[in-house]
């Protein structure tokens, strides 16, 4: 008689597939991963440099600023930077405004029709109004990366240094 030996001891073919199977599913699910991975810190070095060159404008524009005219409003100054041509800048710059005193209040006369008070708030308003919208700009810095399309804005206030106040009327 001969005997047959058996080895038991090996994987079946099925099992072998399965190990590949799940083998796959997890090669597959980390270069995944690992592609937005890559993707999100492209996208991530590309808002930090846009970040840090329109601080760097902001940061020149505050060191010397231009003479705050009405002119300046009528156009937003567009350039791109020496260090880096891929990358555009827009500097708009806004006046200051302040809605009417009769938004602000209402234009009620009081019962006894003595609207003097009234009228002493409203020059007062008036002044004020007219100097904050001289001394007060609003500048607005857009950096953009010419390659990707990316955007990245600061704004900050500025007091108009050269303007002197005006309290004439009261």
């Amino acid at each position: 008689m001969v005997k047959q030996l058996k080895n038991n001891s090996g994987f079946t073919l099925i099992e072998v597939l399965i190990a590949l199977a799940i083998f796959a599913v997890f090669i597959t699910s980390y270069i995944t991963a690992q592609g937005l991975n890559i993707t999100d810190s492209m996208e991530m070095r590309t808002e930090i440099t846009l970040r840090e060159y329109g601080i760097e404008k902001m940061n020149e524009i505050l060191a010397y600023p231009p003479e705050l005219k009405d002119s300046i409003t009528m156009k937003p100054e567009v350039g791109k930077f020496e260090s880096n041509e891929n990358i555009s800048y827009s500097v708009e710059w806004k006046n200051f405004t302040v809605p009417d005193f009769e938004k602000i209040t209402g234009s009620e006369t009081p019962d006894d029709g003595d609207d003097s008070n009234n009228s002493i708030q409203k020059q007062i308003f008036g002044v004020v109004k007219k100097n904050l919208e001289k001394l007060i700009w609003q500048v607005s810095v857009t950096v953009k990366d010419d390659n990707t399309e990316e955007t990245f804005t600061i704004s900050t206030w500025l007091s108009n240094d050269k303007y002197k106040v005006e309290i004439n009327g009261l």
